[in-house]
């Protein structure tokens, strides 16, 4: 009888650092902000290279260093006040506006349809049926009724961003404890006192996670009223760029509306902190450590 070598070894050990390789969790301690720097830079790289060997034309797709100079040239037109600067400035307003009015409608909204069975069985079906329509259809009809202003686009916004904050709201308003709410009945306390302190502070996670999405979603409906419906915003001075073909000044104005969606989203999960210490949202926060 012959033994081979490896078995009159026996059984191979691994250090704790070869068994976390070949288990694969190693990348599951990376730190976020290594990940989010090695994602960005290879995504430069690919663009830089496709760039470069001119798989596409340059004039549609100009390289990295391009863009980063548009960009640079933006920036001075904003700081030096210059037509960016304005089409920016009625941007946010727009965009602003568009949240608050989102806002404020869909938590009423939400409220009566998580609260009511007149808001589920009669509010509710045709909400969800106004959010199946297409959306970008309504550009022109509320630029014929608005006009050519600010306030189609705020509309628009305002269309485009409401619904999920509708939806997570009257979501919030039925997931509070069961149990707890048995204790409010015993206890004979009125529907407003329960709506007060317990439905709406159990929402409230809810309620910030509907105003993360419209935050992002009124920048959309913003500039999709511009696109469609003229004005002086970042959306018209996108639609004339790609027009003339200048795709590196659009990628700039793009970067320059990201800019607002994360500062407005920025501050509704500020907001959130602050107000709600006790829970801790892990969607879409940026930590610094692993």
């Amino acid at each position: 009888m012959t033994f081979k070598p490896e078995e009159l070894a026996g059984p191979v050990e691994m250090s704790d650092a070869e068994a976390l390789w070949y288990s694969g969790k190693w990348i599951d301690r990376v730190p976020q902000w290594v990940s989010v720097t090695v994602l960005g830079l290879a995504m430069l790289g690919i663009w830089w290279l496709i760039a470069e060997l001119e798989f596409v034309s340059r004039i549609l797709l100009p390289g990295p260093a391009e863009t980063f100079e548009e960009l640079w040239d933006t920036t001075k037109n904003i700081v030096s006040g210059g037509h960016i600067a304005e089409g920016l400035w009625i941007t946010t307003q727009e965009v602003v506006w568009g949240f608050l009015l989102a806002a404020f409608a869909g938590f009423v909204l939400g409220v009566v349809v998580g609260e009511t069975r007149l808001g589920k069985r009669a509010v509710m079906p045709y909400l969800v049926s106004f959010n199946a329509l297409p959306k970008v259809a309504f550009a022109p009809v509320f630029v014929a009724w608005f006009g050519f202003g600010v306030n189609s686009k705020i509309v628009m916004a305002t269309f485009i961003a409401f619904f999920p904050v509708i939806v997570d709201t009257a979501a919030g308003m039925l997931a509070a404890d069961d149990d707890t709410l048995m204790l409010f009945k015993s206890m004979e306390s009125s529907r407003w006192q329960t709506l007060r302190k317990l439905k709406l502070p159990s929402a409230l996670p809810f309620i910030f996670a509907g105003l993360k999405t419209a935050a992002v979603f009124s920048v959309v409906g913003a500039v999709v009223g511009e696109y469609l419906g003229g004005g002086h915003g970042l959306g018209e001075l996108i639609r004339f760029s790609a027009q003339t073909l200048r795709i590196d000044r659009v990628f700039a104005l793009i970067v320059y509306l990201g800019v607002i969606g994360l500062l407005l989203f920025g501050l509704v999960a500020w907001a959130e902190r602050k107000l709600l210490f006790w829970h801790k949202s892990e969607i879409f926060e940026i930590q610094g450590t692993g």
